[in-house]
């Protein structure tokens, strides 16, 4: 088949933003937008034995403190699925909220390929806007009023899917941006997940801004996300359990 899933401007911005010499300096843009993104011609379809619904709900931390939540809505519908995410951080300093961050996003999915897509961020205090639709050979956008057009079967940082890992481009749903990326799978680490500890597939995602560390449980899917934020911080997620 959000978000992401997605980021490359947010992981940007929280490493200007971790060396701060004053509660005052202003957070610019960056870093989350390609976490909370959600590729262009795809190899296997997205939506594949590892797409079924559910909420998936991720705590967000900057080293050990809790900066926000993001989470996603799938519905699986055969070839099709619907997923929308929400993303909501605040890092503060002091008694200052020196960055904050609120992204949702829409999306519908045909076949594997992008069909639709209606984004909305405020990456603390700029704006953006993504509509996209499918157009016979081409997914049409249109990005603060700027028009675009991406050939091919278009995908997002569907960090959910695990075939995800397949692809060579994926869509930053914050910018519009196609952005190349190389995946690397790293063995097995022992992740806790719901109380216990259990097994999880480990994967590098490498962009040319940054590299994320992605866990995969065969029994849970998706089950964390970590992200050296450049001047020592580390960027992670971490999967509730259902209860």
């Amino acid at each position: 088949m959000e978000t992401r899933q997605h980021w490359l401007g947010s992981r940007r911005a929280i490493r200007e933003k971790t060396q701060l010499p004053s509660a005052r300096r202003r957070w610019s843009a960056g870093a989350m937008a390609l976490i909370v993104g959600a590729l262009i011609v795809g190899a296997a379809p997205l939506v594949s034995a590892n797409t079924e619904s559910a909420n998936l709900r991720f705590k967000v931390f900057l080293d050990q403190d809790p900066i926000g939540e993001h989470s996603f809505d799938i519905r699986a519908l055969g070839k099709d699925a619907q997923v929308s995410s929400r993303a909501s951080f605040d890092i503060n300093f002091w008694i200052f909220t020196a960055y904050s961050y609120r992204h949702e996003s829409r999306e519908t999915w045909r076949d594997g390929c992008l069909q639709t897509i209606e984004a909305t961020t405020d990456d603390n205090g700029k704006d953006y806007r993504v509509r996209g639709e499918e157009s016979g050979e081409t997914l049409d956008l249109s990005v603060n009023g700027e028009s675009r057009r991406l050939p091919g079967c278009v995908m997002t940082f569907a960090y959910w899917d695990r075939d995800f890992l397949e692809q060579e481009n994926l869509l930053n749903p914050q910018t519009g941006e196609l952005v190349p990326v190389r995946v690397q799978p790293q063995g097995t680490d022992s992740i806790r997940f719901g109380g216990e500890q259990v097994a999880a597939a480990r994967y590098k995602l490498s962009t040319d801004e940054l590299d994320l560390i992605l866990w995969y449980s065969d029994e849970h899917g998706w089950i964390g996300l970590e992200s050296d934020t450049g001047k020592g911080k580390t960027l992670r997620y971490q999967r509730m359990a259902p209860t």
